[in-house]
């Protein structure tokens, strides 16, 4: 039996709930012939069939807007030689997961003969699996930039990035070139900067034509300063009906705060969300911009360290890169520099000693290649730092989060006392170790985007201007399965993407291609077919959730 491949951008147009595309073995809830078709057909639920797609709603501020204003044309579909295709249904939606068993569609006592194909059997599973809204232009906007309506603001908050410019730059750059928005400040110094409008920045395009190729953010950042009432206090004073945020999760939190005293207010008032993060954090979305700046800057890092490691005797390159919860710095430039012979990330407890122990698997690869690789992300050993003495008090940051004990001069001086002696021993020459410790991590974040950091930032900044010029609110945009959507805030607040240790994913690379002991205790009791893998290998776990439990 050949089953077709499921598409991923689904249509759900039709009078029902919810509609499907069929294929052979796929389908609604309701009979039909297992043949071989030869292009997807689309097939609408009645309305007393079950739902097959889930798909997380938006917000929109008719929802809660007294007066139902009128839809407005979109300026790009006025504009000449512009087909339709180019706009977004209202029904379009993106399948959260694409990894299935074709065979989860079917009936158990569906079977299929391989000499018939005309077989029929009942198709009914599978239903109200997730998806989400796609991104992009709709036909009718809920703001007329015609008659001097649109005001739009932009902030950054948190820790700097690398794409921050770049999404500040396209925001501006689509509200004035594709929608005719002329008025845009940029609030700065993070929230703290709405409680004075006189500091707020005017932006155009001679402001912003040159952001992409800087570092950092021109409006500045902080965390904290959260004061929701006054934030929306700012705005509906100064009329801003367009507000646009970018940061972590902290950041994300605060605007969903915004949201919903803005819903509370009956305002008309857009809050859309390019999420920042340069650990890649955020649960559900294939990556963050910024991401890849990190991981390319981070594999410079761990080169260096490996000519220094190969140019002295038993040479040890020791690499921290940034990673507070998550990994992925440290799994991806491990995996892409293909010199690493140790990669140590959060989600991952290790041991330094006795078998599967990090010192003998350090000790045998520099015993047979005169040298070794680690890369360890800042988050990493915290449990194990403080069961052997080496925590420090539990200290916050403005935004909450807890900082982190060093974990880098900490493992150097353990490996150093561990490794010296034995190899010592070993060498003919009475050769020790020979350590040099590399941390670039302020180097990671505030570098210049690179080409493809930039051009996903002008895809979200876009994106976001399209989603809140059509009225959407509470959302963030980002790519799922490479398609970008619409995620409602309230589905990623308070949950972050971690490696994914329990399933197939990218980890499993590291601890085959490395060699280096897996440590995997803890086992997800949760089916593969029952979790979300983000591109990065990720999956969602909720704050305070112990490690290997998922969502």
């Amino acid at each position: 039996m050949k089953l077709a491949a499921a598409t991923l951008l689904l249509s759900l147009a039709g009078a029902a709930p919810a509609a499907a595309f069929v294929q052979r073995g796929l389908g609604g809830p309701r009979p039909v012939a297992a043949r071989q078709l030869q292009s997807p057909v689309a097939l609408q639920v009645g309305t007393n069939g079950a739902e097959l797609w889930k798909v997380e709603r938006v917000d929109h501020i008719d929802d809660w807007s007294d007066a139902k204003e009128e839809k407005f044309p979109n300026p790009l579909s006025l504009k000449d030689n512009v087909p339709s295709s180019w706009f977004v249904n209202l029904n379009d939606a993106v399948a959260a997961r694409v990894q299935v068993d074709a065979l989860e569609t079917i009936e158990e006592e569906c079977k299929f003969d391989f000499d018939d194909d005309s077989e029929e059997c009942e198709v009914d599973r599978g239903l109200s699996a997730e998806a989400f809204i796609l991104a992009g232009p709709r036909k009718e906007i809920a703001f007329d930039p015609r008659s001097g309506g649109c005001k739009a603001a932009i902030v950054t908050c948190g820790g700097l990035c690398p794409g921050l410019n770049s999404v500040i730059r396209e925001v501006v750059m689509c509200l004035q070139r594709q929608y005719g928005v002329t008025e845009t400040y940029g609030i700065p110094a993070g929230y703290r900067g709405f409680k004075d409008p006189t500091t707020w920045r005017p932006l155009d395009e001679e402001a912003v034509k040159n952001l992409h190729n800087q570092g950092g953010s021109i409006l500045g950042s902080s965390r904290g300063g959260h004061d929701t009432a006054a934030i929306v206090d700012s705005l509906v004073a100064e009329g801003v009906n367009l507000l646009f945020v970018t940061g972590g999760d902290g950041t994300v939190r605060g605007a969903a705060k915004i949201a919903d005293e803005v819903k509370k207010r009956g305002l008309r008032i857009s809050v859309a969300v390019v999420p920042k993060t340069i650990d890649n954090d955020v649960p559900l979305l294939d990556r963050t911009f910024g991401f890849e700046s990190a991981v390319e800057a981070a594999r410079d890092a761990i080169n260096v360290a490996n000519t220094e490691a190969e140019g002295f005797p038993h040479g040890l390159g020791v690499v921290k890169v940034m990673g507070r919860n998550s990994g992925f710095i440290a799994m991806h430039s491990a995996l892409g520099s293909c010199v690493a012979d140790l990669c140590l990330v959060p989600e991952v407890d290790f041991f330094l000693d006795g078998p599967g122990g990090i010192v003998d698997h350090l000790y045998e690869r520099i015993v047979q290649n005169d040298k070794a690789v680690v890369v360890v992300a800042e988050g990493a050993g915290q449990e194990l730092m403080s069961q052997m003495g080496a925590g420090g008090e539990e200290v916050k940051d403005a935004s909450g989060n807890v900082l982190l004990d060093d974990v880098g001069p900490w493992l150097c001086q353990q490996l150093k006392q561990r490794l010296d002696g034995r190899l010592k021993e070993s060498s003919v020459h009475g050769d020790g170790l020979t350590l040099k410790y590399v941390d670039p991590s302020y180097m990671v974040r505030g570098i210049p985007p690179n080409t493809a950091d930039n051009l996903y930032c002008l895809q979200l900044a876009q994106n976001a201007v399209h989603g809140a010029m059509a009225g959407f609110s509470s959302f963030i945009v980002g790519s799922v399965n490479t398609r970008e959507c619409y995620v409602p805030i309230n589905i990623v607040a308070n949950k972050r993407n971690v490696i994914d240790t329990s399933h197939q994913s990218l980890w499993e690379y590291v601890v085959f291609s490395t060699g280096q002991p897996s440590f995997q205790t803890e086992k997800d009791p949760r089916d593969d077919k029952d979790v979300i893998t983000t591109a990065s290998g990720g999956v969602v776990l909720s704050n305070g959730e112990s490690k290997g439990v998922v969502m």
